[in-house]
């Protein structure tokens, strides 16, 4: 008597989509985002200042994110998270984002 055993193969897991979402002008460069982020993903934007006079938080390496939450954690201002794609798609489509919002995936910035 012979016992036949198939592999398992398990099924990969079905993640959401998100999408990093800086909200620029709410950002007031504590670095904490940069500091705890595992990938290094986030750095300030020395370009530019925002409102109130600081340099925003940008990703500067946007296909290392992991999408931990990290940062959307630590943030004291609100200023960065992450959105489900679709929606977030949506919105950037629609015109309904807060002005200098970025999303790095998508490599455009709403003005």
């Amino acid at each position: 008597m012979s016992t036949v055993r198939k592999p398992i193969t398990p099924k990969p897991a079905r993640l959401r989509e998100k999408v990093l979402v800086i909200l620029q002008e709410q950002c007031k460069q504590c670095g904490l985002c940069i500091e705890f982020c595992p990938k290094k993903v986030l750095c300030f934007d020395t370009s530019k200042y925002n409102r109130k006079g600081y340099h925003p938080v940008t990703a500067c390496d946007i296909d290392a994110c992991v999408n931990c939450e990290f940062c959307e954690r630590i943030c004291p201002d609100m200023a960065i998270f992450l959105a489900d794609k679709d929606e977030a798609k949506k919105a950037y489509d629609a015109g309904t984002m807060e002005e200098n919002t970025i999303i790095p995936e998508f490599e455009e910035e709403v003005k």
